[in-house]
């Protein structure tokens, strides 16, 4: 962001107008709806701000702006014609380090006014940097059509009757009660014509939800697995966008996107619990016991996987280790990285005909390099996805050869799959999975997609430019350790060979 939002106590404060043209106009409408004082400065002065000053709303000066005029004041907006007149006037307000708005020249401003949605106490703003007034525009006439004009009497009864809800313990039954205040009780509440009994009806109606909580017990809340999808905030469910909302602790993959954290409360504690192919790593043990600790505490507790949570994510593992606990929990499904592959491949998991059945494999398992059933996968019109295999390219080249595979097999490899700006996709086959791997780069979050090319109207989808990248993935090859230098030696040297065949 190249603008910070906040909102500024004007109580006390001068707001600064330089400039008694119709252009200020706009600007003192919206001022005069808060409690500053607002100064006017120039001439000549606009028949409406002229009625404004007589009826005491501002308070008007037909000179320029001195630096005696300074105090106190919070920023000032300037629509000055004359440029001497601009041009001195900014000098003094930069001296009196007063942040300023020159309508209309974004270049020579420190601030610029968002368009505002006022429910008095509630205030939205919204704003594009200067970018797109029309969009913005738009924007703040579908938010205007979702807040009902009684938004701001429900802000007000709930901030009076806040005190009240201090009986209740700190964090989690607080927010539990105004959870169910604003989604399940205000919807319900009929609308009354006098705002009088529509006052008396929120407050009866927070006395009895206040009651209940009071006497009810404190509970558990089931420890939440969501599912991440496979990093386009998109292609979250509504419900686990929902669940982000609320929760109280997150422990996360190292695969979740930036974009999907930004979906979390913001007072939320965020936790990586991270995972990486051959690099440093939280143990299993430790995120299971991290995962109970969190979830005795009584607060909404959210594990959250990328991809499907159920997919290659030894869910069952800490599933096992809250069920030993006697902790509840809940799986909320999403979706994984081979179902989102295909749909921007253009193409489907299974097709009458070619494959009646669609394998989810992974490259390694506890014992090293996973070991399948390859002559099978070799077959033409077999369709396998394969999570975590880039490192294991080699390996699975080698076999799939071996077992009969021809040298075309079709294989697409996908990096950072959903991940528009920063994807790369890469049609390849049996024989030169490795050189790909190699020559794209590919050393990143990949899934190798066996038996499939994308549809020839995804073309444009395929990575065209090729990188060299040996150097980086005998890194991470070698990365922590894991594999000797003499393995990843073999590994080069087999990719070598296959290059100069």
């Amino acid at each position: 962001m190249e603008y910070f939002p906040i909102f500024m106590k004007l109580t006390k404060r001068r707001i600064l107008v330089c400039g008694a043209n119709h252009i200020s106009v706009f600007k003192i409408r919206l001022l005069l709806k808060t409690s500053a004082e607002i100064s006017v400065f120039g001439t000549p002065i606009d028949d409406q701000i002229e009625q404004w000053s007589m009826a005491g709303l501002v308070q008007y000066a037909s000179r320029s702006l001195k630096e005696d005029d300074c105090y106190n004041a919070a920023f000032a907006y300037v629509s000055l014609k004359d440029q001497t007149e601009r041009d001195a006037t900014l000098n003094i307000l930069a001296n009196a380090r007063i942040p300023y708005c020159v309508i209309d020249d974004k270049a020579r401003s420190d601030f610029i006014t968002p368009a505002i949605i006022d429910r008095d106490p509630i205030t939205l703003a919204i704003g594009s940097e200067g970018t797109s007034p029309l969009l913005v525009r738009r924007i703040k006439a579908q938010v205007e059509d979702m807040l009902p004009q009684q938004t701001g009497l429900l802000a007000r009864v709930a901030g009076a009757f806040r005190h009240h809800v201090s009986r209740l313990p700190n964090g989690c039954a607080r927010r539990r009660f105004w959870t169910k205040f604003f989604t399940q009780i205000v919807p319900h509440i009929p609308s009354q014509s006098n705002t009088q009994d529509q006052e008396k009806a929120l407050e009866l109606e927070l006395q009895n939800l206040l009651r209940i909580e009071t006497n009810s017990k404190a509970s558990i809340y089931p420890v939440q697995f969501v599912s991440a999808g496979p990093g386009d905030p998109d292609l979250l469910t509504r419900k686990a966008a929902k669940v982000l909302h609320d929760g109280d602790i997150i422990l996360y993959d190292r695969l979740v996107t930036p974009e999907i954290l930004e979906l979390c409360r913001r007072e939320a504690d965020l936790i990586e619990v991270g995972k990486s192919g051959f690099g440093a790593s939280w143990a299993q043990e430790e995120i299971n016991t991290l995962l109970v600790s969190k979830a005795r505490t009584g607060q909404r507790v959210i594990r959250l996987k990328s991809g499907d949570a159920g997919i290659f994510g030894r869910l069952d593992e800490e599933i096992e280790a809250l069920h030993q606990a006697d902790l509840p929990f809940e799986i909320i499904p999403g979706i994984t990285a081979a179902a989102a592959a295909a749909a921007d491949m253009g193409v489907s998991l299974t097709r009458r005909g070619r494959n009646g059945q669609v394998r989810l494999l992974t490259g390694y398992d506890i014992n090293g390099f996973a070991d399948y059933d390859w002559q099978s996968l070799a077959l033409d019109g077999s369709v396998a996805v394969i999570y975590m295999g880039v490192r294991a390219a080699f390996y699975i080249q080698e076999k799939l050869l071996i077992h009969g595979a021809s040298d075309d097999m079709p294989i697409t490899i996908g990096q950072n799959v959903s991940c528009q700006n920063d994807n790369i996709w890469v049609s390849s086959s049996a024989s030169r999975l490795v050189d790909d791997c190699r020559h794209y780069g590919i050393t990143g979050t990949a899934i190798l997609m066996l038996g499939l090319h994308p549809h020839n109207q995804r073309a444009a989808l395929l990575t065209k430019k090729p990188i060299d990248s040996m150097h980086n993935l005998n890194k991470d090859l070698l990365n922590d350790g894991v594999f000797s230098k003499q393995s990843v030696d073999s590994v080069t040297s087999g990719m070598e060979s296959m290059e100069a065949s």
